[in-house]
């Protein structure tokens, strides 16, 4: 959600900067964390009418699951910010039983050009010509650019506001952050915001002469775009591209477009334009977008990228369920990923060539068989549906390098490689490929080369929270206990609200030896991911290890009673925290159902530090051995992939 943008209200002796995401009064600034500002501009900016607490949320929150004393607070410290309070009333007004109205009078500074209704001609600056106009704002981020929504066609004409800083070697690199809904936009215009915003990055990761973050981590700034949390976050990173897309009662669509270079703190591209939300032209915006975005950084696109950009879906009416879809399987629950998946059919349904939508179907099912369902019973359809992606595309980069990471995970060593291998000749710039290899050579005990693929992983999608997870297993598995460490660290700086990746730097702590800060973390990571059953499973062995014995079965009883798939592998290793003789019997027991069900976890069984007790244990080491041969870890075969 962003505010406004190169607009100033004046409300009593208060000024509300939107470009500068700044509100002040004389000379001094007001503090105002960026949920209050957005909520105060949105209030502001549609005072005529009451605002429903569900629009409120919508707006604000995307959507999201947000309580009524959340909002009443944020309500409560715009407020404050303006010099009111819930008794006096006199800005924001509550109206009971149906929402909130601003009804304090609103003086508006003379706008910007970029944030008028029509196209305007930049205002030269003054002084010497040949300076670079300064950026409209100053600490946040621009939180107004390019493009989009549900459907649209690009009025109007690109222009530089200012030219590019020098190159710096090698490529220029972008950020484009989730765009911004403003006006009577509906739940249809919001979902295809956040779509258009992946057809945009995704277009520009066409253009060679472009380093652009991937959307995986492009998302993770939906709520706070600010210049110093990107930068903390990103601190390679030179330009950002933001949109503000204002929708009218008529269904016009008002966008204000902005592509800033933080560097050199100043506008390169603004582009404000209007469009129809019922445009068949629509679909190429995305490109349009791209290719403006290449010319203003003088970044040359090659014939082949040219032809690329110009890809257009076939059946348009497809394009609505593909992008619901894609808003159901970025909540990452096991309910939304079902509901993906029949989006995606939908789409597929209406147009049977529909490439991505087969690609995002497949990503979806990849998920299922990772996080929430049997793999066993997965494994087919991941496969399947991915053979149908590369029936229609044989040379997908992304089906081969998905295909390939599946495979690792089902330890199918041989064809694992060969498609990750394909995939990185095919595109080299793929992070789940190099995952994939990370995972593989974790598997095999190579220590250098999973510390190198997870680096390049890293550079190549650095805030991807898949990455994030399955990074510090990888580490830890092979006995990297400092760089595992290191990378939780930053990896839980990076996700502060993920359970998953402090469910994993937990278990890394207590193999370290840090019982007690493993235990920490996982009681963290379990509330962060709401007692999900593979977290408590999880937590069960911090405990076990501690020397808490007593809470390790009930907490694999609660596990149980969510009767969803619990991974064996995981609770072999709570059950072998208790160190008894009847509980390794037990291990064995669920180590061979893991094997029944294909397990993932089972891809690191021949280095897995949990599994020492059996390695060294005369009477288990033998059905330990019988194990790896049967997932192909034994030595022999080790042997044979290293050829």
């Amino acid at each position: 959600m962003l505010a406004a943008g190169g607009r100033k209200y004046q409300v009593g002796d208060f000024i509300v900067d939107t470009a500068r995401y700044r509100i002040s009064r004389g000379d001094t600034a007001v503090p105002v964390e960026p949920k209050v500002f957005d909520l105060l501009v949105y209030l502001i900016r549609n005072r005529d009418r009451v605002l429903t607490r569900e629009e409120l949320f919508q707006a604000i929150w995307d959507g999201r699951e947000v309580s009524d004393a959340t909002l009443s607070n944020h309500v409560k410290n715009a407020r404050k910010a303006l010099g009111d309070s819930g008794e006096l009333q006199q800005t924001i007004q509550t109206v009971r039983g149906r929402g909130y109205q601003f009804i304090a009078p609103v003086g508006e500074a003379a706008e910007d050009a970029v944030g008028s209704g029509e196209v305007r001609a930049p205002v030269p600056p003054t002084g010497n010509p040949d300076k670079p106009l300064r950026r409209t704002w100053r600490r946040p981020l621009p939180l107004t650019i390019i493009a989009l929504v549900a459907s649209m066609a690009l009025f109007g004409s690109w222009f530089l506001i200012a030219p590019p800083a020098p190159a710096e070697p090698g490529r220029p690199y972008i950020l484009v952050v989730p765009f911004g809904v403003f006006g009577y936009a509906t739940e249809y215009h919001r979902i295809f915001a956040d779509q258009l915003t992946r057809e945009v990055i995704d277009n520009l990761r066409k253009i060679s002469g472009l380093r652009t973050v991937p959307h995986a981590s492009a998302f993770q700034f939906r709520d706070e775009k600010t210049r110093e949390h990107v930068l903390e976050r990103l601190p390679d990173l030179q330009f950002v591209l933001d949109g503000e897309v204002s929708v009218a009662p008529d269904g016009t669509l008002r966008i204000t477009p902005r592509l800033a270079d933080l560097r050199q703190d100043l506008d390169v591209w603004n582009s404000p334009f209007t469009v129809r939300v019922d445009d068949r032209n629509f679909f190429e915006t995305p490109a349009e977008i791209a290719r403006a975005v290449a010319a203003a950084l003088k970044v040359e696109i090659v014939k082949d990228e040219q032809r690329a950009l110009a890809e257009l879906p076939n059946v348009p009416q497809a394009y609505q369920p593909y992008a619901a879809g894609w808003r159901e399987m970025e909540r990452f629950t096991h309910d939304s990923m079902h509901r993906a998946i029949a989006y995606f059919d939908q789409a597929i349904a209406l147009d049977p060539d529909f490439l991505a939508a087969y690609q995002a179907k497949s990503d979806a099912l990849r998920s299922m068989f990772t996080y929430f369902e049997s793999p066993q019973e997965l494994l087919p359809i991941v496969e399947a549906s991915l053979a149908a992606v590369l029936e229609r595309d044989p040379d997908s980069a992304e089906a081969l390098s998905s295909l390939g990471l599946t495979q690792v995970m089902a330890w199918q060593w041989r064809p694992g490689w060969e498609n990750l291998s394909r995939a990185k000749v095919l595109d080299p710039t793929l992070a789940q490929t190099e995952l994939g290899f990370a995972l593989y050579y974790s598997a095999l005990g190579e220590k250098e080369k999973v510390k190198e693929s997870l680096a390049r992983a890293s550079e190549l999608d650095p805030l991807n929270t898949e990455l994030a997870d399955w990074g510090t297993w990888a580490l830890f598995m092979v006995g990297e206990q400092q760089a595992a460490r290191e990378w939780a660290e930053r990896q839980m700086r990076q996700h502060p609200d993920n359970g998953f990746v402090f469910c994993g730097a937990g278990i890394s702590a207590y193999l370290r030896g840090d019982e007690d800060e493993g235990v920490a973390l996982l009681e963290k990571g379990v509330k962060l991911s709401e007692r999900a059953p593979v977290a408590l499973i999880m937590l069960a062995q911090g405990y076990g290890y501690a020397g808490q014995k007593d809470k390790v079965l009930p907490l694999l009883e609660e596990a149980e009673r969510a009767n969803i798939y619990l991974c064996p592998y995981e609770t072999a290793a709570a059950y072998l925290s208790l160190g008894d003789e009847a509980s390794k019997a037990k291990a064995i027991e669920l180590l061979y159902e893991a094997v029944d069900k294909r397990s993932n976890c089972l891809i690191f069984l021949r280095n897995d530090p949990r599994m020492r007790v059996l390695r060294e244990d005369p009477r288990h080491a033998g059905r330990l051995e019988e194990l790896l041969t049967l997932v192909g870890l034994d030595e022999a075969a080790v042997r044979s992939y290293k050829k």
